[in-house]
């Protein structure tokens, strides 16, 4: 098998994975949405920060190191098993003992139970973790999809049953914990292999040039990306947090379905022709472009239908966050490119030059909400800072490739560019239900509908090459050509 025809197939699975698992949040996060409150979501949303630093800080970059290194030996994948656990492990007792300063802080007393048990999880994902990296570095995207649709299926499941059955925020909790569990159990049953009684400190050292830069650049993100709901929570209210943490939820669901679908298959198949750079870089280019293709008829669809969305599906409690995830996707719209940008980076071994990126970025990123807290005091200007960061952090790394990676700034805008006019052109067409309709059903599906007649039809009439190529691939899958 080629690797064209690999990557048709690990992209094929990965969608299988993202979009099965995001259907399921989807699915599952409205009828949580309608069973619960907002502050339930706050609870959560103030805690998440927690867990995603304490995972990114376990992994320290060396998951990605495996992948990137040919001939990964046991003793690696033995030492950095032991090394994620006993860091799990010292960070989840760090966290038990803090739980009482978390719940003080935000004064919220019953914290204090919903962390301790929350941040269990983090252990669970350490045990998981190369497995997992296992399966990522062989290109198994079919046995990983089917463990995570499994997994937040039943999970989803008990967490709905709970919520009907009163058990508020412990719902969520229930949720993630048992992801994790279920996640992990499974990917030792099916992961084909288990850890040696080897400890390497040369594995250690080995990794660790190339993934100190990978641990700074994702302690950064894991910090900003997260902080928003610290912030909302200590400068506005528990309910604000969930509007907020709602409306994020919903614009996260197709980006980063979209982001993590090219992501999960992009490192490993570039890291393959690292050495062959005219190529990469054509590689690189195509990747752009199916994602271009994919994530702005999406998110502009979902800036047109936000208000009808969300009062067709988790009802008018939830009205506050309409104006929240309009503005949240268009940050969502161009995020993926950035990380497209960083695996690049990677896959070239210049994992420093994201963390240089991330600490120039994130200083003007402080320094935006200060003064948006200052001059305006207000979520949505908060929220219009996060837009503004997202899109001077893709202006800035695309910069920054042109120069060292060799994929030019106007490449990237010749490749999105066409289907970011069509997307915006789609999206106008589809205000037309607006001025004929008042039900919010009846909006929505008529403003779906036109939306993604006018794309397709715009695709097809200009035989745009993204559009092409998935009509090649559909026959050949379904047997029409071969």
């Amino acid at each position: 098998m080629d690797l064209k025809q690999r990557t048709e197939k690990a992209l094929i699975w990965s969608f299988v994975d993202k979009f099965g698992q995001q259907i399921i949040y989807f699915v599952s996060g409205i009828i949580l949405a309608n069973l619960l409150m907002p502050g339930d979501y706050g609870k959560i949303g103030v805690l998440t920060i927690f867990i995603v630093l304490s995972n990114i800080l376990i992994d320290s970059g060396f998951s990605s190191a495996l992948i990137r290194k040919k001939g990964a030996t046991d003793s690696d994948y033995s030492t950095i098993f032991y090394f994620n656990l006993i860091i799990s492990l010292v960070f989840y007792f760090v966290l038990y003992f803090s739980a009482v300063f978390i719940a003080s802080y935000f004064d919220i007393p019953d914290l204090v139970g919903i962390s301790r048990v929350l941040f269990l999880s983090i252990i669970f994902n350490s045990l998981g973790l190369i497995q997992q990296t296992r399966m990522f570095k062989e290109i198994r995207f079919t046995e990983y999809a089917r463990i995570n649709i499994v997994a937040l299926t039943l999970s989803s499941v008990s967490a709905i049953w709970l919520a009907a059955n009163g058990g508020g925020v412990w719902a969520l909790v229930v949720q993630t914990l048992g992801l994790s569990v279920l996640k992990t159990i499974l990917l030792w049953v099916y992961g084909r292999w288990y850890p040696k009684l080897i400890f390497s400190l040369a594995s250690i050292r080995e990794f660790l040039s190339y993934s100190a830069n990978l641990l700074g650049t994702g302690v950064l993100n894991a910090v900003f990306n997260n902080i928003y709901p610290l912030i909302i929570a200590k400068s506005f209210s528990t309910a604000t947090v969930g509007f907020y943490t709602q409306a994020q939820k919903l614009q996260d669901i197709p980006s980063a379905l979209i982001a993590n679908i090219f992501r999960s298959v992009a490192f490993p198949v570039l890291s393959s022709i690292n050495d062959d750079k005219p190529r990469l870089l054509r590689v690189f280019g195509k990747y752009i472009r199916t994602t271009a293709f994919f994530i702005f008829p999406v998110m502009m669809m979902l800036i047109v239908v936000a208000h009808p969305l969300i009062i067709s599906l988790i009802t008018d409690k939830w009205i506050n966050s309409v104006p929240m995830l309009q503005v949240l996707s268009l940050a969502g719209m161009f995020s993926p490119f950035i990380i497209l940008y960083y695996d690049l980076f990677n896959t070239e071994g210049r994992s420093d030059i994201n963390f240089k990126l991330e600490i120039a970025k994130k200083i003007f990123l402080i320094g935006a909400i200060a003064i948006a807290l200052y001059f305006g005091n207000s979520i949505m200007s908060l929220i219009c800072v996060w837009v503004a960061y997202t899109l001077l952090s893709l202006i800035t790394t695309a910069i920054v490739s042109s120069r060292v990676a060799g994929y030019k700034v106007i490449s990237f805008v010749k490749d999105i560019t066409p289907y970011f006019l069509v997307a915006l052109s789609s999206a106008i067409i589809s205000l037309m239900p607006y001025l004929l309709f008042t039900n919010s059903w009846v909006l929505l599906i008529s403003s779906v509908l036109t939306f993604g007649v006018s794309y397709i039809a715009i695709v097809a009439l200009f035989k745009m090459e993204i559009w092409l190529e998935c009509l090649s691939l559909a026959k050949r899958k379904l047997g029409i050509i071969k």
